[in-house]
């Protein structure tokens, strides 16, 4: 009997799981922004409040740790720039 190995096309031998679900449209933000939203800026929307909810947490602890958190909320807030978010 012969060996036969089963091989995939280049382009997709290089995308892993998490890169192609990256890039798949959000059907549930498109809807509601009404333009096309993929996982990874829904994610970048995610990390955003995130920041911005432990911002609001540190505000009512001291002042170095509400920088800290207003650091953190400032690059994810570039980051969703840099994401394709508007």
């Amino acid at each position: 009997m012969k060996n036969q190995t089963a091989t995939l096309p280049v382009l997709e031998a290089k995308k892993s799981t998490f890169s192609v679900w990256c890039e798949k449209e959000n059907q549930l933000f498109s809807c509601v922004l009404e333009s096309v939203v993929t996982n990874r800026q829904v994610c970048l929307m995610a990390h955003a409040s995130l920041a911005f909810s432990a911002l609001v947490c540190a505000g009512f602890v001291s002042a170095v740790p509400a920088l800290l958190c207003l650091a953190w909320f400032v690059v994810s807030l570039h980051l969703c720039k840099k994401g394709g978010l508007k």
